[in-house]
C-alpha cells in the first residue's frame, strides 16, 4: 500500500465517527433500492413510509450521539451550529414522509426509490449543515439537490410535474456552474493554497489591494450559487413552479429541510470563511435580503393557488433569515436564525398538511377551496388560522418572537433601514394571510368533510400544540436555543 493510500485509510479510520449519521443513511437507502424492493409487494409498498421514519429517528439519536470535533482534513466539522441544523433537516424529512402516506397512496405511486431519495437527500444536507470547506459545500449542495430534482418530477405522468422538475434541474446546474467558478476565483486569490473557510478567511484578509476584483467576484458569485439553493430574490424563478409541479409532501419538504441546511452553510460560508472580507459581500447580501421580502409578499397577495402563494410566503422568510446572516455576531445570528427556521417549519409543515387533507377531496390547489372549512372541520380550520397567523408574525403567537429576535438583532448591526422594510412587508403578509382565514370562515362552505389520514391527524396536531406551546414560552426560546445547540 502507497504512502497516500495508507494516509487516506489512516484517515477515514480516524474521522468516519464524525460523518456516522450521513453514512447510515446512504448505506440504508442503497438497501432500499436493492434488493429491499423484494421485500413488499406492491400493494404494500406504502410499509416503506413507516421504514423511513424509523430510520429518520434513528439517525437522529445518531446525531446528537457525535461529538465535537473536524475531520477529513478539516473539511467537515461537528459542532452545535452542525448539529442544531441537522436536526431540523432531520425533522423537516420526518414531516414529509408522515405527509406523503396518503398522498401516494391516492395517486398509486408508492415506490421504495421515493423514500430512498429523501434519505439520500437528507444524507446530503447533513454533509452541509457541517461543511467546513468550500469543496466539501459544494459536494453536499449536489447531493442534496440531485436527488431534489427527481423527487419534483416525482410524478412522471403529469407534465407540470414533469415541467417543474426540468426547470428546477437546468437552473439549479446553471447555479452550480457559478458556484464552482466562484470557487475556483477565491483558491486563485488565496494564492491556490487552501479551501478551507478558516484559512481562507486569513488568506483573502491578506490579499494585496490589486486582487481585490478578483476576491470580489468569487465572492459575488459563490453568493449567487448558494442564494439560488434558498431561492433568493433575484434567484427565486424557479421556486412558484417546483412548488406548484411538485408532489405537495415534497413541496412541503423543499420549504423546509433543503433550505434549513443552505442556511447553516450560509452561516459558515459568510460567517467563517469570508468574515473578514465583509465589505465584498454584505451590500449585495443586504440587497437581496431586501428584495426577497419584498417581492416575496407583494407577489404573494395576487396568487390564488395556495401552493403559490405559500412558495411566495417562503421566499419572503428567506428574506428575514437572511438578516441573521448579516450579522456581525456569528453566534447570535446562528441562533436567531436556527430558531426561526425551527418556527417556521413547524409552521409550514401543519399548513402543508391542511393543504393535503383538501387535496384528498380533489380541493386544495386554490385558496378558494378552504371556503367554509370552519363550519365543516372547526378544529382543522383552528390550526391552520394558527398557522397561518403565526407566519404573519402577529403577537402573541411564536412566529412574532422568531421575527423580533431577528428584526432586534438587525436593528443592533445597524440595518435599520432593512428592519424597516421587514415590518412594512410584514403587514403585507398578514392581508394574503387573512385572506385565506377570511375563506374559511366567512364563506359559506361547498361539499362535505372527509376523514383526515392518521399522518395528517398527528402532524396537525403536533405542530399546531408547538406553535401553542412555543408561543407559551417565546421570551425564552433564543435563550434556550443558545444552551441546547448552539454553544
Amino acid at each position: 500500500m502507497t504512502g497516500f493510500a495508507q494516509g487516506l485509510l489512516d484517515a477515514l479510520l480516524r474521522d468516519t465517527h464524525l460523518i456516522t449519521p450521513q453514512l447510515f443513511l446512504m448505506a440504508v437507502a442503497t438497501l432500499m433500492l436493492w434488493p429491499g424492493d423484494l421485500f413488499f409487494d406492491r400493494s404494500e409498498k406504502h410499509k416503506w413510509a413507516s421504514i423511513t421514519l424509523v430510520i429518520l429517528a434513528a439517525t437522529a439519536l445518531l446525531v446528537g450521539r457525535v461529538p465535537d470535533g473536524e475531520g477529513f482534513s478539516r473539511m467537515f466539522r461537528m459542532d452545535g451550529l452542525t448539529r442544531g441544523f441537522q436536526m431540523l433537516c432531520i425533522l423537516g424529512a420526518a414531516g414529509a414522509v408522515l405527509l406523503s402516506m396518503k398522498v401516494l397512496d391516492s395517486l398509486k405511486q408508492q415506490t421504495v426509490e421515493y423514500y430512498a431519495l429523501i434519505l439520500f437527500s437528507v444524507a446530503g444536507m447533513l454533509f452541509l449543515c457541517g461543511a467546513s470547506d468550500l469543496i466539501s459545500v459544494y459536494f453536499s449542495i449536489e447531493l442534496m439537490a440531485i436527488c431534489i430534482y427527481i423527487l419534483v418530477a416525482y410524478l412522471r405522468d403529469r407534465a407540470n410535474s414533469v415541467e417543474a422538475g426540468m426547470k428546477y434541474f437546468l437552473l439549479g446546474a446553471f447555479s452550480s456552474g457559478i458556484l464552482v467558478y466562484g470557487i475556483s476565483l477565491l483558491y486563485g486569490a488565496a494564492g491556490g493554497v487552501t479551501t478551507n473557510l478558516a484559512d481562507l478567511n486569513q488568506a483573502l484578509a491578506l490579499t494585496p489591494t490589486t486582487s481585490n476584483l478578483l476576491v470580489f467576484a468569487g465572492v459575488l458569485m459563490v453568493l449567487v450559487g448558494m442564494s439560488f439553493k434558498v431561492a433568493a430574490v433575484p434567484f427565486h424563478m424557479w421556486s412558484p413552479d417546483a412548488y406548484e409541479g411538485a408532489p405537495t409532501p415534497i413541496t412541503a419538504f423543499m420549504a423546509t429541510a433543503p433550505k434549513a441546511a443552505a442556511l447553516a452553510a450560509f452561516l459558515r460560508v459568510f460567517g467563517t470563511g469570508f468574515h473578514g472580507v465583509s465589505s465584498e459581500w454584505v451590500t449585495p447580501l443586504a440587497y437581496i435580503a431586501g428584495a426577497s421580502m419584498i417581492l416575496g409578499n407583494v407577489a404573494a397577495v395576487k396568487q390564488e393557488s395556495m401552493k403559490r402563494l405559500l412558495a411566495y410566503s417562503s421566499i419572503a422568510h428567506v428574506g428575514y433569515m437572511l438578516l441573521g446572516v448579516l450579522s456581525g455576531d456569528p453566534k447570535a445570528g446562528a441562533q436567531a436564525v436556527w430558531l426561526y427556521m425551527l418556527i417556521y417549519l413547524v409552521m409550514n409543515t401543519g399548513a402543508f398538511a391542511v393543504v393535503i387533507y383538501l387535496q384528498g377531496k380533489g380541493e386544495g390547489e386554490r385558496i378558494e377551496d378552504f371556503k367554509g372549512l370552519g363550519r365543516k372541520h372547526p378544529v382543522l380550520a383552528f390550526a391552520m388560522m394558527i398557522f397561518l397567523l403565526s407566519l404573519a408574525g402577529i403577537p402573541p403567537l411564536v412566529g412574532f418572537f422568531g421575527k423580533f429576535y431577528l428584526f432586534k438583532l438587525a436593528i443592533e448591526q445597524g440595518f435599520v433601514t432593512l428592519t424597516v422594510i421587514a415590518l412594512l412587508t410584514s403587514a403585507i403578509s398578514a392581508y394574503y394571510y387573512l385572506g385565506v382565514v377570511n375563506q374559511m370562515y366567512f364563506k359559506e362552505p361547498e361539499g362535505e368533510a372527509a376523514p383526515m389520514s392518521s399522518g395528517q391527524i398527528f402532524v396537525v396536531t403536533v405542530a399546531c400544540t408547538l406553535v401553542l406551546v412555543g408561543t407559551a414560552f417565546g421570551p425564552w426560546l433564543l435563550d434556550w436555543a443558545g444552551r441546547i445547540f448552539l454553544i
